[in-house]
């Protein structure tokens, strides 16, 4: 990634980052302001709008609650299932009691409120770096622990020790200050990752700190205090629902995201492993192919002498060379050049221990790879023996146009009565009384394919068999080179 890249990247970050910042200020702001404007006082009924608003807004802590807690399962993210509960413990009991904060409260409910002030405070500062020993589930620990603190604290009686620690500061400034570096660190957090739905939680926690700040600091409390603090509180749980809200969307989005990418790379995988076993199929059946023609004439090499058997041996080291590249994995990777047909013919018809008679045009050339055209004869031959056991069998090559026609002929009971003539067999297509894997008449067509060659088959009468015409491209003519 160049540097002009990053450096775009980073001024369109620090972007969105002044604009989120200055919008939740201008909310705060507006709130304030409204809020303490005498024509909307008189016009709000001063209790009735703040439980409504403190209803509300735990309304919305609890929604992001629980995705707070579905974005932990989906991310694996400890900390979201810390803050998870903190909000759990600031929902179902902070919010609800602040709604008595119109009267007097006696001393066991302050003290019960401050409990789980205090336990919320705990999982927020833990969820910045949660203990590995307990995971996501030690928050819940926490909480239900805290819960039943607060709910232990209504019990207690109204002692001068008691009222100084609940209504003296320290403990006040303390969940302030520890409230207020929590929603620092995940505004750092944010910041550093350039995640704006990090930085928005952090950003939503601020604001719930600046509501308890304006309420500690206005002193007595009053209808006005009252509102704007309920109305802080619910932008501040707002913000924080639209930053858990984005972590779930974006969490989702990358687990469909890798879903998508496993699923291409199992299709992938899945396609070399066909493919794969489509090359061992087809090199076992080229193989067996091959073997039963060399095994064919082993007697005759064993024999002594004779004007045959210097054309048996380089017949059969010709067949050895070509099953020694099927084995090794590059039969197709040979150079396109010029070859003549007539000893590649000749030398398949001298491994085979059948009745068979050649006509080859002199001089016949073709152009590709030798190999291809005595691996697909050797399929057709092969198929002759199976389907056509100890039948005279006719092999002629010529020239017809561009290309080189080589015809395999047996007097054989021909093709199917269901296939059409000029037939192409497929993958698998085999007559089941002869056996045979029903993969060489298909190997033959896919390897002259490549070659700019074809197969065709058909079934001719008189004598009745069947004709396998193999087409090749045709070498250019030589020329002679022109004369000065």
């Amino acid at each position: 990634m160049t540097d002009s890249v990053v450096h775009r990247r980073a001024l369109r970050w620090s972007s969105r980052l002044l604009v989120d910042i200055l919008i939740v200020a201008a909310l705060c702001l507006v709130v304030g302001v409204l809020l303490k404007a005498d024509t909307v006082l008189a016009a709000l009924p001063g209790q009735a709008t703040f439980e409504i608003l403190t209803l509300t807004a735990a309304a919305v802590g609890a929604g992001s609650a629980i995705l707070a807690l579905v974005a932990s399962r989906l991310i694996d993210e400890p900390r979201l299932a810390w803050i998870s509960s903190a909000l759990v413990l600031y929902c179902v009991i902070v919010l609800p009691w602040t709604t008595m904060a119109a009267t007097d409260m006696d001393i066991a409910h302050r003290a019960s409120r401050l409990v789980a002030y205090v336990t919320a405070l705990v999982l927020l500062l833990a969820s910045i770096r949660p203990p590995r020993s307990t995971g996501s589930w030690g928050g819940w620990v926490v909480m239900v622990v805290g819960g039943l603190a607060a709910f232990a604290a209504l019990d207690l009686p109204d002692t001068p020790g008691l009222r100084g620690l609940v209504e003296g500061p320290l403990l006040t400034v303390v969940v302030l200050v520890g409230w207020s570096a929590v929603a620092v660190a995940y505004v750092v957090e944010g910041v550093r990752r350039q995640c704006n739905p990090w930085l928005r939680l952090g950003l939503g926690l601020i604001v719930l700190a600046v509501a308890q700040l304006y309420r500690v600091s206005t002193g007595a409390p009053s209808s006005t205090t009252n509102l704007v603090f309920a109305a802080l509180r619910l932008v501040g749980l707002a913000i924080v629902l639209i930053g858990v809200a984005q972590i779930v969307q974006r969490s989702m989005a990358t687990q469909r995201s890798e879903f998508w990418q496993q699923q291409e790379e199992l299709a992938t995988a899945a396609l070399h492993m066909e493919r794969a076993g489509e090359l061992a199929a087809e090199r076992s059946h080229e193989l067996r192919n091959g073997l039963a023609g060399l095994a064919g004439i082993t007697h005759l090499l064993s024999a002594d002498g004779g004007q045959d058997h210097e054309r048996l041996k380089h017949a059969v080291l010709a067949e050895l060379s070509r099953l020694h590249r099927i084995l090794d994995g590059d039969e197709t990777a040979q150079a396109v050049d010029d070859y003549l047909v007539g000893p590649v013919l000749e030398g398949l018809a001298a491994l085979r221990d059948t009745a068979l008679t050649l006509e080859i045009e002199p001089g016949l050339r073709a152009r590709g790879d030798p190999a291809v055209l005595a691996q697909v004869v050797t399929n057709l031959l092969a198929n002759c023996d199976r389907h056509a056991p100890g039948a005279q069998v006719h092999v002629t090559a010529r020239h017809d146009e561009a290309d080189v026609v080589v015809e395999v002929r047996d007097e054989g009971p021909g093709l199917p009565p269901d296939l059409e003539p000029g037939a192409v067999l497929g993958r698998g297509v085999r007559d089941e009384s002869a056996g045979g894997s029903g993969l060489g008449l298909y190997i033959s067509g896919e390897l002259l394919a490549r070659e700019g060659g074809s197969l065709r088959l058909s079934t001719v009468t008189d004598p009745r068999g069947c004709v396998a015409a193999v087409r090749v491209p045709a070498a250019a003519p030589l020329t002679a080179p022109a004369s000065r």
